[in-house]
């Protein structure tokens, strides 16, 4: 009975001994444990390359690999890339001083597929891509808005009342005043005098007997400040310093305008508005024409 037992136990080991090997060399061969399925063996990965007469550019590229060709678009993108310019606007004058350029980059990948992907004899173009800009010289102009004006018209032409308005509105013309601060007429245009080229022209002037008029160095510069005065409130500016004539002036509404004197009363207001403002004046034969500017760049 115990030989009989020991006989089985060998005959079970022989078995095993021949199964086991066995079972390695299937799996070996490509199959697992789960049923046999076979498993995908993944080749070497390969670099693409040309056919023997592919062109790029003109040059024939005699089946170099994409590593090859890589090193030649390096080459080529040294001299094709080239940054964008944004276009510049003076701080000063609002006015663009640089027009923006358009820059360019070689696509590689583009021109790569091109290349693998052409035809025999065929001469492929390099793919190079425009570059805009991110500022350009219109995007700029547009953010300067006009937001108010006013034109008052010259019912007095005399030659020294012109060149009086002419000389202010030329110290005026393209004045800046920030968020937050504060324009006086006297503190922009100074002290008038013949030195810095005025001349005695109508004025509005106090006597024992009232106001009458007369002359006085800078007269008519009054309608200058009346104007911007306007513009200034049609815009909803904050007005921190205004006196009246005494006299009607005629060229504005009674009680709207803004009279000026040197050392005595001035015209002053506030830019109250999220942006930088700008006065520009024009004189033109027959009218006086003040535009108030925002700038939102």
């Amino acid at each position: 009975m115990v030989k009989k037992k020991f006989s089985d136990i060998i005959f079970i080991l022989l078995i095993i001994v021949a199964i086991v090997p066995a079972c390695s060399r299937q799996k070996s061969i490509g199959q697992d444990s789960a049923g046999g399925k076979k498993i995908s063996q993944e080749k070497p990965w390969q670099e693409r390359s040309t056919k023997e007469n592919i062109y790029l550019e003109g040059e024939n590229m005699k089946g170099l690999n994409e590593s090859q060709i890589a090193q030649k678009l390096d080459m080529y993108a040294k001299k094709l890339n080239v940054e964008p310019k944004d276009a510049v606007m003076d701080d000063r004058s609002w006015r663009v001083v640089e027009e923006e350029q358009a820059g360019s980059k070689l696509n590689v990948e583009k021109t790569l597929d091109a290349l693998f992907s052409a035809k025999d004899g065929e001469n492929v173009k390099l793919t190079v891509e425009k570059i805009e800009p991110s500022v350009t010289s219109e995007g700029l102009n547009q953010k300067v808005v006009e937001i108010g004006s006013y034109r008052t018209p010259l019912l007095d032409r005399q030659d020294s009342r012109i060149n009086n308005i002419e000389l202010a509105a030329g110290k005026i013309d393209g004045a800046r005043i920030g968020p937050g601060e504060e324009f006086s007429f006297n503190s922009t245009l100074g002290k008038r005098t013949q030195a810095k080229g005025y001349e005695e022209a109508p004025v509005i002037i106090k006597t024992e007997e009232g106001y009458k008029k007369g002359y006085g160095v800078g007269g008519g510069i009054c309608q200058l400040s009346t104007t911007i005065y306007n513009a200034a409130e049609k815009v909803g500016l904050e007005i921190t310093e205004r006196h009246v004539h005494s006299k009607d002036v005629g060229y504005v509404p009674d009680g709207k305008d803004a009279t000026v004197s040197y050392g005595s009363v001035d015209f002053k207001f506030r830019n109250n508005r999220g942006y930088p403002i700008m006065l520009k004046v024009n004189v033109s034969q027959k009218s006086l024409l003040v535009r108030i500017l925002e700038n939102r760049n």
